[in-house]
């Protein structure tokens, strides 16, 4: 199977709810989404699998059935709940060979059944083609309303939406700690651009960085042990690494100007960034060392870079005229590639937790909204069911 995704030729996969009586509660709908969301399978469900069984076996006329329509792998799912308990039964068959690739009991709060449906879609990812996916990771934004501009959340496809911070000011920035248990964000309640975190164990902010002048998280190194600051309180805006507590531990830039923007390589010993010491603000890429400093883009307004989480690419948005698009920057042969043409102006870019997609704001439609494409920039779709006027989404990991 991985040497099929390596070639761009997708599984084709069918999932099949054999829950007795009742409806499955959408944990198959969720998980059809999730594997179509992949790329890496073609989905058959519901109507679109007549003939499979109801049984929890693979039966002969299975086999006869998937073999006839195509289908590679077929997925059997029942779903029960009991009191405020769900559980699902997973079975997971090759249809060739008509041998179990695995099995496995699911067991979550019934209001934590997307949880629970993301969890069958990674297991399914993993054991199918190796890879690792984050089918429970988050994204933040920020929202534009009445009151100010608030923090929101949501799962990847724009499920569950809530907001987290709401103080009748100015919220924005939102960045996810490296364990996604928390995330910091710059708020003008106080008057001051602060930084503050918020925990989702506790649905409660408290102040990290409160320096007279600007206060930004930027990015957190994949240990979860450092983060990269940009602070103004020297005058400058210049970054700074910071322990999780918000203490600095040490001052990385040094020139005349701004210095702000910054993402870390996943292997957190480099970290690119946006720099107008050049002029017009472009990227630069740095050791976290402070040495060997490097301009990686010419002309233009850049903005917004966000290092891939395989390492192979940098995502930013660069202003032509009055708007912006997107671009890919390749570290390994210095290519530029634009991804977003005539379409809105195109904004803050942001890798998915496996760096196979990428989640921007635009307002193509006349409104800002969450976007979301393939890192190619194909399929550029709006993210279902989030509020608009929502810019600035990050992606948990």
């Amino acid at each position: 199977y991985v040497e099929l995704k390596s070639v761009g030729k997708k599984m084709s996969i069918a999932i099949e709810d054999i829950t007795a009586g009742k409806t499955e509660y959408g944990v198959v709908d969720i998980i059809s989404n999730d594997l179509e969301f992949s790329g890496l399978f073609d989905v058959f469900s519901g109507s679109f699998t007549p003939g499979i069984s109801k049984e929890f076996d693979f039966t002969r006329q299975d086999k006869v059935t998937a073999e006839m329509n195509g289908i590679e792998t077929v997925v059997k799912a029942s779903i029960s709940v009991k009191e405020n308990q769900m559980t699902a039964v997973c079975y997971c068959w090759d249809v060739i060979s008509a041998k179990k690739i695995f099995d496995k009991t699911y067991k979550e709060k019934i209001s934590g059944q997307r949880n629970l449906a993301h969890s069958i879609s990674e297991d399914i990812i993993q054991y199918l083609t190796g890879r690792l996916a984050s089918m429970n990771s988050k994204i933040a934004f920020v929202v534009q309303s009445r009151s100010g501009k608030e923090i929101w959340c949501s799962d990847y496809d724009g499920g569950n939406p809530r907001r987290i911070i709401s103080q009748g000011s100015i919220s924005m920035l939102p960045k996810f700690s490296a364990s996604g248990e928390s995330v910091y964000y710059t708020t003008y309640k106080d008057g001051n651009p602060d930084l503050f975190k918020y925990d989702f164990k506790t649905s409660k902010s408290v102040p990290a960085i409160t320096y007279q002048g600007i206060n930004i998280a930027c990015s957190f190194s994949q240990d979860g042990k450092y983060f990269i600051a940009a602070l103004s309180k020297t005058g400058d805006t210049e970054l700074y690494l910071c322990s999780v507590s918000g203490k600095i531990i040490k001052r990385l830039t040094f020139s005349t100007g701004i210095d702000i923007g910054a993402s870390f390589a996943p292997n957190s010993r480099e970290f690119v960034f946006v720099s107008n010491r050049s002029g017009n603000p472009n990227l630069f890429i740095m050791d976290i060392d402070g040495g060997n400093l490097r301009r990686i883009t010419s002309g233009g307004y850049n903005d917004s870079p966000c290092w891939s989480p395989v390492g192979d690419k940098i995502v930013y948005s660069k202003k032509t005229g009055n708007i912006f698009d997107i671009y890919v920057f390749d570290v390994t042969t210095f290519e530029e590639k634009r991804l977003t043409y005539s379409a809105g102006s195109n904004e803050n870019p942001y890798y998915s937790p496996d760096g196979r997609h990428i989640i921007f704001s635009s307002n193509r439609r006349g409104v800002w909204e969450i976007y979301v494409m393939p890192q190619d920039g194909s399929e550029q779709i709006p993210v279902k069911g989030l509020p608009k006027n929502s810019t600035t989404p990050v992606w948990s990991r």
